[in-house]
């Protein structure tokens, strides 16, 4: 026996560490704020408010098909969503369940006060989950603390105080504490020997639950001619704001938020509207209060809006500057049905709301007597016009499902460490018709033969890391420790699909293109030198003899999400040949028609090649992710009635195939 010690003694037997904490209050400072109009196009191109597109397409917020509401959405998937909504990739049915995940943070507040600071926080977390349609009653969060040495007692004077401000904003939300994290000791001396710590920051992460991910609602505005509310309660509050600083005032100038104890009410009242179905978009009231929020509903919307925002419920007298870039907790700025207008009013009697203006058809923001081009606001927050996603022509009837007359065909998905889409592929097949799994590369070492199975999916993801480069590892697993068994699939003529990571681990097995002598086709790293996540559309090429894309007639939308995805040749001739033997399979494409320029063809590939067959068109290799997009709600504006041109149909046709 090592040791033998009561669990009391362990939990709480230790001697109790007492530590000095202190925070004073600073005097608070005076200040005129009287903006004029240039300071809303000011806000929206600070680089703490303006668009994070650059950095969301970065990283790939679309893994495992769940994502029925990404950090970007809108007409051009442009605009910055309050929440994610997502779907647990083995929750099925044709509605079902989802979460929402968001964040809140406010550290414009922590020289005033870190306790308004930390309750700020949370109710950020919990409106833009109630925004996007999430249960009040059903919100959990965690915490994470950056702060400065805790030994030092002003240091943990600030810490107490805004664990104080998180302890009675739960409380006064219901959301449990259901994790958290900190790192603490942020601190440098410098040359002078004087110490230094990081202003105390917190950021609040929420998670809730909508019963149905139906009834999810996106910021961007909708239908020209609808109602748009204002919900909640305007106070003086613009100490720490971008708007305050923007005009030279102290961080502790403008007035400190108020907190209205009946929120929660307001905000179970906006929930039941959202589940009603009356609200169309719905947006938080953060940073830039009243006047950003508008710009951005109608930035992601590309449409109009006209607002008095004199007609605000206020808790004192306000100039018209204060009632567009307050930034008073628990807002919200709500689109409303125009038929289900009076009964939204109804659900809010004994509650602060009013009813602001309407949403416009003319590309103009009208707020009060200041007015602006919707043009003018997307430059300065997104610093150029996002392209118009839609496609030129509707959407068709979907393919069939396959008239699969005996045994569904059996279809085997490798999994290869570092995989992460096999998963969504799997349920693609499944969506499909085919009876698949999941099958790890250690299987196939242990035994199990490939030949039981009747098609082939090598799925996206980053196998081994691709610390060797993408699907190189991988590669050399498909044609050294497992080229037998491939070959022999392959060679009976058994369809083989590669998506992505896959599709680059067969070019550099030498699956793809095919044929013999030196390699002339590879995929390179994205023209643009970074990773990119984007929706894309897919034309099928009317000369390829993959018989699984032949039958397709109309294009795919669906995602990328790959850093190395550029299609490169030796020389302009070996372009031609593949196309002349059939062997182009996909094509990036234009909505409108015209040439595919970047971001439609995201990553530079010649001739726009998208997706390769070998000569005997039964295995095909892309880089978009047809298996991301099967079902309705995975559209990325599915919100705004859009539908059709599903990956399903590419995995239908693969299953007919086999």
């Amino acid at each position: 026996v090592v040791c033998d010690l009561d669990m009391a003694f362990v939990h709480g037997g230790w001697p109790r560490r007492e530590r000095k904490a202190y925070w004073r209050p600073p005097p608070l400072a005076a200040g005129r704020f009287e903006p004029g109009p240039e300071l809303l196009v000011r806000l929206l191109a600070h680089p703490n408010l303006s668009s994070r597109e650059p950095l969301l397409r970065r990283y790939d917020h679309l893994v495992q098909g769940g994502t029925a509401e990404a950090p970007l959405v809108g007409a051009a998937d442009h605009g910055p969503a309050d929440a994610a909504v997502l779907v647990p990739q083995e929750v099925r049915g044709e509605d079902p369940p989802a979460a929402a995940l968001s964040v809140g943070l406010a550290t414009g507040l922590f020289e005033a006060d870190p306790y308004l600071m930390a309750f700020m926080a949370l109710d950020e977390a919990v409106r833009n989950l109630v925004a996007v349609g999430a249960d009040p009653e059903r919100i959990a969060v965690l915490d994470n603390y950056a702060w400065g040495n805790p030994d030092r007692p002003d240091r943990l004077g600030s810490m107490v105080r805004a664990s104080q401000g998180l302890y009675d904003a739960a409380l006064r939300y219901g959301t449990p504490f259901v994790s958290g994290k900190d790192s603490l000791n942020n601190e440098y001396t410098d040359a002078r020997g004087e110490r230094h710590a990081i202003p105390g920051t917190l950021v609040v992460s929420g998670l809730g639950r909508l019963e149905r991910v139906s009834q999810r609602v996106s910021l961007d505005l909708k239908t020209a001619g609808n109602p748009v509310y204002l919900v909640g309660l305007t106070g003086r509050a613009l100490a720490g704001s971008h708007a305050a600083a923007l005009l030279g005032l102290p961080p502790t100038a403008g007035g400190l938020p108020e907190f209205d104890e009946r929120a929660p009410r307001w905000m179970r009242a906006l929930f039941r509207a959202i589940r009603q179905g009356w609200v169309r978009a719905a947006h938080d009231l953060s940073e830039g209060g009243l006047a950003v929020a508008a710009a951005e509903m109608a930035i992601a919307g590309r449409l109009g809006l006209e607002l008095d925002p004199a007609r605000a419920p206020v808790a004192a007298p306000l100039t018209q500057g204060e009632l567009l870039f307050s930034e008073s907790p628990s807002r919200f700025l709500v689109e409303v049905d125009a038929a289900r207008a009076a009964e939204f009013e109804a659900l809010f009697a004994d509650l602060p709301l009013a009813r602001l203006g309407r949403v416009l058809a003319e590309p103009v923001l009208r707020l009060g007597g200041w007015s602006w081009p919707l043009e003018v606001l997307e430059r300065a927050w997104r610093g150029e016009l996002a392209p118009d996603p839609r496609p030129a022509r509707p959407a068709e009837g979907e393919y069939p499902a396959p008239a699969v007359k005996s045994a569904r065909p059996r279809a085997a998905v490798l999994f290869a460490p570092g995989t992460n889409r096999d998963g969504d592929a799997r349920i693609a097949l499944e969506h499909a018709g085919a009876d698949a799994r999941v099958v790890p590369l250690s299987e196939l070492a242990g035994g199990l033969d490939l030949a039981a199975f009747d098609l082939l999916v090598l799925p996206g993801g980053f196998s081994y890391g691709d610390d060797l480069g993408a699907g190189r590892v991988w590669a050399l697993e498909l044609s050294e420790r497992f080229g037998e068994q491939v070959g022999a699939f392959v060679a009976g003529g058994k369809p083989v699909l590669g998506i992505c990571n896959g599709f680059q681990a067969l070019v550099r097995a030498g699956l793809l293109p095919g044929g013999a002598g030196e390699r002339e086709a590879t995929l390179a790293p994205n023209a643009s030198g970074r990773f990119e996540t984007r929706w894309v559309w897919l034309e099928p090429d009317a000369r390829a003899t993959c018989p699984f894309v032949a039958g397709l007639e109309a294009p795919l939308y669906v995602p990328v999400a790959h850093g190395e995805g550029r299609f490169a040749v030796r020389d302009a001739q070996v372009l031609a040949r593949l196309e002349a033997s059939g062997q182009v399979a996909f094509r990036y494409a234009a909505p409108g028609g015209g040439e595919p320029v970047y971001p439609f063809n995201p990553n530079g590939s010649a001739g726009h090649v998208a997706g390769l067959c070998n000569p005997a068109g039964n295995v095909l290799g892309l880089m978009p992710h047809p298996e991301d997009h099967v079902v309705p709600w995975q559209h990325p504006r599915a919100q705004r009635g859009e539908r059709g041109f599903a990956g399903l149909a590419l995995f239908r046709r693969l299953v007919e195939s086999a």
